[in-house]
């Protein structure tokens, strides 16, 4: 924190405040700045993972990978985790997120039980619910307008080792609409099956599916889309309802290792590149 403060008071008087980050998940163009950036390197790290309170404190620019890696172990996992690895906690609040809890446990800021924060008056300000309550409630989705998330604690939840998923096809947008309303306001599927997990993925007007996931403690064999396999593609069907097992931990990256299908831009889902 201390090398936080000191690359912000090192800035001059009109330079634009920014993060020094190595890696980023924005594709938009952005103006040059010749500035650098605020020293984050101490912000990295989970600090703390209490497993009987079911909480984390973590450094603002840890990764949601390494997070996972820290609660997994205890059978624990942040309330939403987003589809990418590198999706930071401090971003993922402030830029808000989504994911396939998310119909159940809201955005990744529901989970934020209190959180330090840069201001731009270079102060660090502790805001929860009771204080400095305004900020709190203010920071979400303010895209670093009120500074910079540089701890947070956050809530986390009970899983299972592994997730057994149900993808249901559907012909019409509408019936995708209607199954997913009815999800979202029982938490079960129509037969009483209760959801944990909860995808949409539409890959035309005519063929759309529900990704629906289940908690379990069940030994069995599982698939695994780091290599060859691609999971988007293992959605796809004819009709009615295919199954499919996945670790945890492969269920929360499952979206990672292609971007969601973004690789096939760059000829990584050729057979060949894929064995490299």
């Amino acid at each position: 924190m201390e090398r936080l403060l000191a690359s912000y008071r090192a800035l001059p008087a009109t330079a634009t405040v920014r993060l020094a980050k190595p890696t980023s998940n924005l594709f938009r163009s952005r103006d040059r700045v010749e500035a650098r950036g605020l020293d984050t390197s101490g912000l990295t790290q989970v600090i703390a993972v209490d497993a009987e309170a079911r909480t984390a404190d973590v450094g603002g620019m840890c990764t949601f990978e390494d997070l996972v890696a820290a609660t997994l172990p205890h059978g624990l996992a942040p309330l939403v985790v987003p589809q990418l690895k590198t999706i930071t906690l401090g971003g993922a609040v402030t830029g808000l997120g989504i994911e396939s809890t998310s119909f159940r446990n809201g955005l990744p800021h529901e989970s934020v039980l209190e959180l330090d924060i840069l201001t731009g008056a270079g102060e660090i300000v502790t805001a929860s619910p009771t204080e400095h309550a305004d900020l709190f409630r203010a920071f979400p989705n303010s895209y670093g307008t009120l500074g910079y998330a540089v701890r947070l604690r956050i809530e986390l939840e009970p899983v299972e080792p592994f997730v057994a998923l149900t993808h249901l096809r559907f012909h019409a947008i509408a019936d995708l609409i209607a199954a997913m309303d009815r999800i979202v306001e029982t938490g079960a599927l129509d037969d009483g099956t209760r959801v944990d997990y909860l995808d949409g993925v539409v890959f035309s007007a005519e063929e759309s599916y529900l990704c629906v996931g289940v908690q379990t403690a069940a030994s069995g064999p599982t698939s695994d889309y780091t290599g060859q396999r691609i999971f988007y593609r293992s959605i796809q069907h004819a009709e009615g309802a295919t199954h499919d097992r996945l670790t945890i931990h492969d269920y929360l990256w499952r979206w990672d290792t292609d971007w969601f299908w973004c690789s096939q831009a760059f000829g990584a889902q050729h057979p060949l590149v894929r064995r490299l």
